[in-house]
């Protein structure tokens, strides 16, 4: 019984004492909440997360990395799901341009075509092949630069009104005439040529009655010609310059005592412009120009003579086209009107049929309107 007793007062005395001692902390501090101090290798241990297991007990506290890390795959996560939801844009074909695909060259050189002076330098040294090479390298094979040779013909309707104060010269004429053309180019730009024309069942009428006499025409034209294209592509306008000898002639029978047999020949020049509004049609404008003619009148069954021949100029213009089907194949059409002036001194050999006077400085104006339709052969 006494050893109970003394059992329960030694308990009782551990007690109060471990009481005050709990006291004594809590009155010097020693349990009050303290910050932890920041340490620089990481997050504060209150604000950096941890990581508990399912009953809520702290594991383990995250680091900063992971956290970073953590963070990066969440955004990543998202934008991966924002990019799946956004709508496929339409795939959209791009064309790119030639030149941009393809490389442009190092040197660019502009092809010139040789001078006429050139050429004529060649020709005169038996070098016109290579001339004919380079055309064949530098322009399209349809230019008709490649042709050599071309031959046209061409069936034409005549018009010719001749005025004049002594009634021997004063006629009218209406005839269908046939034309013939051909032109050889020793090279593309220096060629010669050759036109002749005659007429069929032409007559003129004759003087003082209301008779017809027969009449034969032939015009022939002979001509160097000079060309000159401003570029090397088959559309190039050109210009050619000719200089022509021409030799015109009207023929009656030897026994007509009504007309006199007529004949004008002498130098002139040439003018001709191509124009081509596409590569199967091209516009001709051209002229000539006689400022110096050999005219003279051969007696028949009359000796028709106006007088001393002074001077004689004609002036032609000319209006035309072409269809191109290929350089070695075209039809052409023109539509030209001449006028020739004839002058003469002194007096006339004969008195006028008309008015019984004999005429003195005659003159006669002469007009031909011819058109033609026709086709010509390159090669």
């Amino acid at each position: 019984m006494k050893l109970l007793v003394s059992f329960f007062i030694f308990l009782s005395l551990s007690l109060t004492a471990k009481a005050q001692l709990g006291l004594e902390g809590f009155s010097s501090g020693r349990y009050e909440k303290r910050s932890a101090p920041v340490k620089s290798r990481g997050l504060a241990s209150e604000e950096a997360p941890v990581v508990t297991d399912s009953d809520g007990v702290k594991v383990r506290t995250l680091k900063k990395s992971e956290l970073e890390a953590e963070k990066a795959a969440k955004e990543a996560e998202l934008a991966k799901t924002a990019e799946a939801k956004k709508p496929e844009a339409p795939v959209v074909a791009t064309v790119v341009p030639e030149a941009v695909t393809k490389p442009a060259p190092e040197t660019e050189t502009e092809v010139q075509e040789p001078s006429i002076g050139d050429q004529a330098q060649r020709l005169f040294s038996n070098k016109t092949e290579e001339l004919h090479e380079f055309y064949r390298e530098s322009i399209h094979p349809d230019d008709i630069r490649n042709n050599r040779a071309e031959i046209e013909v061409m069936p034409a309707m005549l018009y010719n009104d001749a005025k004049s104060n002594y009634s021997y010269r004063n006629y009218q004429s209406y005839f269908n005439a046939l034309k013939f053309r051909a032109n050889v180019w020793l090279t593309p730009l220096i060629g010669v040529s050759g036109q002749m024309l005659f007429s069929f069942a032409a007559d003129v009428d004759a003087v003082g009655s209301s008779s017809r006499v027969p009449a034969k025409y032939e015009m022939v034209d002979l001509g160097i010609n000079f060309r000159k294209f401003f570029g090397v592509s088959r559309k190039s306008n050109s210009v050619e310059f000719s200089v022509l000898l021409s030799d015109n002639k009207m023929t009656v029978p030897s026994d007509n005592t009504s007309r006199a047999r007529l004949k004008s020949q002498g130098l002139g020049v040439g003018l001709k412009a191509r124009i081509p509004t596409s590569a199967s049609y091209a516009w001709i404008v051209g002229g000539s120009f006689f400022p110096r003619l050999q005219h003279s009148e051969d007696e028949t069954g009359v000796k028709v003579h106006s007088g001393s021949s002074e001077e004689s100029v004609r002036l032609g213009v000319d209006l035309g086209g072409e269809w191109k089907f290929t350089r070695q194949s075209q039809m052409i059409w023109s539509v030209g009107i001449s006028s020739e002036k004839n002058t003469f001194d002194g007096v006339a050999a004969l008195p006028d049929p008309g008015t019984g006077a004999t005429p003195s400085n005659v003159s006669v104006s002469s007009s031909l309107v011819m058109f033609s339709l026709g086709y010509r052969w390159g090669h």
